[in-house]
């Protein structure tokens, strides 16, 4: 092809090049752009890049970005207090270890057998990982107890606890768990419970929960030496039948309402004491003080309820009574106490 035919072919190619932008590049610009701008700014644009893709001797890139895909929404644990709650409740379960604790630090009034005060400490950690939930809690009284003639007397209450629950489903649960207790005022030394059964979620959700619980289980404790000085028992055992309630009420954004029921019954029966008449300290010394007239199956309440107001994200205050029933205490010792608290409640 002669040179100048050549020359004059590349400059009609250019020409077509450049009205070719013209048409189709302020198109794609404009639908990239915000409605706000104009066909003479299209036109402008679309010609400018036209003209730069001549002087560097390549056709532009018409080719529009496509716009990054929106960003999946965080898969969510559940409510902010999923310890209190089934690890079903948004449907299913994250395979990740969570982990929350509690440190509660109240000043209690105790009427019934004991009237005085008491400094209760307690600490709870719990612990989850898909349908698995673990908490333990360790609480622990030190009582500053009022006597009758005036004096002043120490007495002590721990507990530890330990359970392990497992989701079937978005309400029901199986439970298994251990508890240890040693009470001054009980006369209990040591107290060890074992207990398993199936829990139901009768309401659960972030605003509120009703919780049930049945259980079957056995009971062994031993006695602090004055109960085996005035009635000859060291320790029993029996079979147990254990009902747990509770319900939960978010009221608002701070405040919250708890109530809790639990109810303890023996399977085995056990000695009603009272005194015995026929002891004598010296024409009778081989019995005791106390002897049983009936044999019962006893049987515990533990009920309480208890309004928290929440300082912070991480702290709150709490203000509850709790009663405790005896169906079979020993002689002397009243069937209820009352405790009344005001707790400082932080969390981790």
């Amino acid at each position: 092809m002669h040179p100048k035919t050549r020359s004059l072919a590349r400059t009609m190619t250019r020409i077509l090049i450049s009205a070719a932008m013209l048409v189709f590049v302020p198109a794609v610009q404009a639908a990239d752009a915000p409605a706000s701008g104009t066909f003479q700014e299209g036109f402008q644009a679309g010609y400018k890049a036209a003209m730069e893709a001549m002087k560097s001797g390549a056709a532009p890139s018409t080719a529009v970005t496509p716009a990054e895909p929106a960003a999946a929404p965080a898969k969510s644990d559940g409510p902010p207090d999923w310890w209190n709650h089934s690890s079903l409740i948004t449907g299913s379960t994250t395979p990740t270890w969570l982990n929350h604790a509690e440190l509660q630090f109240s000043g209690t009034s105790l009427t019934g057998n004991d009237t005085g005060i008491a400094i209760r400490s307690s600490g709870k950690l719990y612990t989850r990982y898909d349908k698995w939930t673990n908490d333990m809690v360790l609480t622990i009284d030190r009582r500053s107890i009022s006597q009758a003639g005036g004096g002043i007397n120490k007495r002590d209450y721990r507990m530890f606890q330990e359970s392990l629950r497992y989701d079937l489903g978005k309400q029901l649960y199986a439970s298994g768990g251990y508890i240890w207790e040693t009470d001054d005022t009980s006369y209990i030394n040591n107290r060890n419970t074992w207990l398993g059964g199936l829990g139901f979620y009768v309401v659960d959700n972030p605003k509120m929960r009703l919780n049930t619980f049945i259980g079957f289980g056995r009971l062994n404790e031993s006695y602090l030496s004055d109960i085996a000085l005035y009635t000859g028992a060291t320790n029993r055992s029996s079979g147990l039948l254990y009902l747990y309630q509770s319900f939960d009420w978010q009221i608002s954004e701070n405040w919250s309402l708890q109530q809790g029921f639990r109810q303890i019954r023996d399977l085995n029966e056990s000695g009603h004491y009272v005194t015995n008449r026929a002891y004598s300290p010296t024409s009778n010394p081989v019995s005791y003080p106390y002897a049983p007239d009936a044999m019962v199956k006893r049987y515990r309440n533990v009920s309480n309820l208890s309004l928290n107001y929440r300082l912070s994200p991480r702290s709150s205050v709490t203000l509850g009574v709790e009663q405790r029933y005896d169906s079979n205490p020993w002689p002397d010792v009243k069937s209820s106490d009352t405790v009344k608290r005001l707790s400082l409640n932080v969390m981790f």
